[in-house]
């Protein structure tokens, strides 16, 4: 890759959306810090870096565990109402604040990502986009990925790497769980063609 290199400490451990934990650097200096929680479970607001990442939540109150609700219109309500609470916090702070968006989450999909970049200007993304591939998605892995980087990675603020394993969930269905980027299922040499220029990266790979 030959993208400006974002570092972190760590992946989160034992965690579905297993993105970075603490602050992220960018040339020695701090480019963002994530939000503890989701927008539906906000932790103390951070204030040691420009940008705030976040990820949107879940109506099952786990990062870990989707629910129809995040696609109805509670779920639609619930992610304007905490997006508009946190842009507002980040304004305060002089920050900006950037989304995650998660397969399991309030903002899961090209669609609704594109949605909420329309309907709160002055916000961010941090695209990660192996986190919106689900189980069944990975069969046709690299057309996702190619729309998703393709359509949303020239606007993002950041792009998140991470591999993607296999797994069966607790009912019997294909499943993925997150793991270090280079390994696991997804093919890196392809999505690293389809990086745009410019946008910085954060390739999670402990």
């Amino acid at each position: 890759m030959t993208a400006r290199a974002l570092q972190a400490d760590r992946m989160r451990a034992a965690s579905c959306p297993a993105m970075a934990t603490g602050t992220l650097m960018l040339d020695g200096a701090a480019w963002g810090t994530w939000l503890e929680g989701s927008l539906l479970s906000m932790g103390g607001w951070p204030t040691d870096a420009p940008r705030v990442l976040t990820f949107t939540g879940s109506m099952s109150g786990s990062l870990d565990e989707g629910d129809l609700r995040n696609w109805m219109p509670a779920g639609i309500e619930a992610c304007r109402a905490g997006i508009t609470q946190a842009r507002a916090r980040a304004s305060e702070a002089g920050q900006k604040l950037l989304i995650v968006p998660h397969a399991l989450h309030l903002v899961s999909d090209l669609h609704s990502a594109l949605r909420c970049m329309r309907e709160h200007q002055g916000i961010g993304l941090a695209l990660a986009p192996c986190s919106l591939l689900t189980g069944s998605m990975l069969g046709h892995a690299a057309d996702h990925l190619a729309r998703i980087l393709g359509t949303l990675g020239p606007m993002a603020d950041a792009i998140i790497l991470h591999g993607l394993e296999r797994t069966i969930d607790a009912d019997g269905e294909p499943s993925v769980r997150t793991c270090p980027w280079g390994a696991g299922a997804i093919d890196a040499r392809l999505v690293e063609s389809l990086l745009p220029d410019g946008v910085p990266v954060l390739a999670l790979t402990a």
